[in-house]
C-alpha cells in the first residue's frame, strides 16, 4: 500500500454492476443500489500527518471552522479531486478504530482537493493511520447509507463519483 492510499473495498458483485453504471447501463443502477444495501462497501483513506493545535485555530481554507478548544488535526488523503463530495466539511465523520475502540471524528473545515482535516480531541492519532468515510456498522463504522445522507447524496452518487485515483479492492 503506498503512502496516502484511499480503498474503496466492494464485493465481487459490486464491483461488475460499478464497472456496468459506469458504461452506462441504466439496469445496473437499480441492481448496484440493492447490493451496496446488501453487502457495506468500505472506503478508507490514510492519515498523512497530525498536529495538536491551541483553541483559536482556523482549519483549511477560509477557516470555515475554528477550534473551540485545543485540539489534535489529523490531515487525511483524500478530497474532491478524488470524488469526495466538497459539502462533507463540517458535516461529516469518519470511523478511526483506535486502542480505546472506535471513535467518530468529524471533518472540520472545507474538504480541498488532496485532503480533508478531522478533529480527534485528545486522541492519539498518528500518521498512517487509516481513518472509514464508510463501511460496516457492525464494526462501529458508518453505512454508506449513513454517510451519504450526511452529506445530502445518495449511496449510488457516492460510490459512483470516485475516481480512479481511489484504487477498488474486491472482497472475495
Amino acid at each position: 500500500m503506498s503512502a496516502g492510499a484511499r480503498i474503496l473495498e466492494v464485493s465481487p458483485d459490486q464491483a461488475l454492476l460499478l464497472d456496468a453504471v459506469a458504461r452506462g447501463e441504466t439496469d445496473a443502477v437499480a441492481r448496484l443500489q440493492r447490493e451496496l444495501a446488501l453487502a457495506p462497501p468500505q472506503l478508507s483513506a490514510e492519515v498523512l500527518s497530525v498536529k495538536r493545535v491551541p483553541a483559536g485555530s482556523g482549519v483549511s481554507y477560509g477557516h470555515t471552522f475554528v477550534t473551540p478548544t485545543e485540539t489534535t488535526l489529523a490531515l487525511v488523503a483524500m478530497g474532491y479531486g478524488d470524488g469526495l463530495p466538497r459539502k462533507a466539511g463540517n458535516r461529516a465523520s469518519v470511523a478511526w478504530h483506535g486502542d480505546a475502540g472506535v471513535k467518530l471524528l468529524p471533518i472540520v473545515g472545507r474538504v480541498a482537493m488532496n485532503a480533508f482535516v478531522v478533529d480527534a480531541g485528545d486522541l492519539v492519532v498518528c500518521a498512517g493511520d487509516r481513518v472509514v468515510l464508510f463501511g460496516d456498522p457492525s464494526r462501529g463504522e458508518l453505512s454508506i447509507d449513513e454517510w451519504a445522507a450526511s452529506v445530502g447524496e445518495t449511496a449510488l452518487s457516492i460510490v459512483s463519483s470516485l475516481d480512479a485515483r481511489v484504487t477498488r479492492s474486491v472482497r472475495s
